[in-house]
């Protein structure tokens, strides 16, 4: 037989199982293995050779690419894990966010109760509709929940009052009345009170003291009367 049909004393593949051999190679790249490898013992100086040459290049670079998705892959794992975390701690963050705006509510507009049957609302800073809406809330379930007489709503901390914030104290007033409480205003400044006199906001029918101490005094001494208004 002649060289090209039989392997050579040297341990030279012959064509029939070089051909064999680049054949199930092909099969197992395109199956995926990474792993796979091209026996050598071909002469790349002929025709197989170089076919044998290219596939393992073709090889190698498909390994080097499946390390790259790898690679691509643990980094897209890793970035989704971050954030995951980021989006937890921005859920966290909200969280508390909504708590510390819930408590600077309740601190800004807090509902003390002075004595038996009297209870005391300062008010800070600016008032919004939401902010409104929940003092409005808040302020009706004291008066329900203590039966009280006398509510007195401080604006000693207000530095201006518009329309809107007038009318919002109107019906503050209004509402406590109708739970059989009767609401004072106090510590309305000269100026807020010519204010709220251009935008139209009629006060006269409010108990309206300049002095906190002058609602109190009131207060203590009405005291014994447990039922019914004050006058």
């Amino acid at each position: 037989m002649s060289s090209s049909r039989a392997r050579c004393s040297g341990g030279v593949v012959v064509p029939g199982e070089r051909a064999q051999a680049i054949l199930r190679y092909i099969e197992q790249l395109k199956e995926g293995d990474a792993d796979a490898a091209l026996a050598e013992g071909s002469d790349p100086g002929d025709d197989l050779g170089a076919i044998a040459a290219a596939l393992g290049e073709l090889g190698d670079a498909l390994r080097e690419r499946e390390e790259l998705v790898q690679i691509a892959q643990a980094v897209a794992a890793s970035n989704l894990r971050r954030l995951d975390d980021l989006a937890q701690e921005l859920s966290r963050t909200r969280a508390v966010n909504a708590e510390q705006q819930a408590t600077i509510r309740t601190l800004s507009a807090p509902i003390i109760q002075v004595w038996e049957g009297v209870l005391m609302m300062p008010v800070l800073g600016a008032v919004d509709l939401y902010r409104a809406d929940q003092m409005m809330q808040g302020l009706l379930g004291a008066v329900s929940n203590t039966h009280c007489r006398v509510v007195i709503i401080d604006l000693t901390g207000v530095d201006s009052i518009d329309a809107s914030l007038g009318n919002t104290l109107l019906s503050l007033v209004r509402a406590v009345e109708l739970l059989g409480a009767k609401g004072i205003i106090v510590g309305i400044r000269p100026d807020v009170a010519r204010g709220l006199l251009v935008d139209g906001v009629d006060m006269s029918r409010v108990s309206t003291f300049a002095r906190l101490r002058d609602a109190l005094v009131l207060c203590m001494k009405q005291a014994p009367r447990r039922t019914g208004q004050l006058n």
